[in-house]
């Protein structure tokens, strides 16, 4: 099956940026540095704050782009 990002290249973009913002922050690390991830959910959805219609495409987008950014860190 075919990943989302490759359906929508330039939205992914958009939400792996703020992703990448997110999880640079601070207070969305734990105690012991690991990432907050239900934190950087609700940065990022307030930063790109998607469409009723874009909500199920945004999240398919937003775990796609945490993946990434796991397997970067890791």
């Amino acid at each position: 099956m075919p990943r989302s990002s490759s359906f929508a290249p330039d939205f992914y973009r958009v939400v792996k940026a703020a992703v990448e913002r997110a999880v640079a922050l601070p207070e969305n690390k734990n105690a012991d540095g690991s990432i907050n991830w239900n934190f950087v959910d609700s940065d990022c959805f307030m930063d790109i704050n998607p469409t009723e219609q874009c909500t199920k495409l945004y999240y398919e987008l937003w775990e796609e782009a945490c993946d990434e950014i796991e397997m970067e860190i890791a």
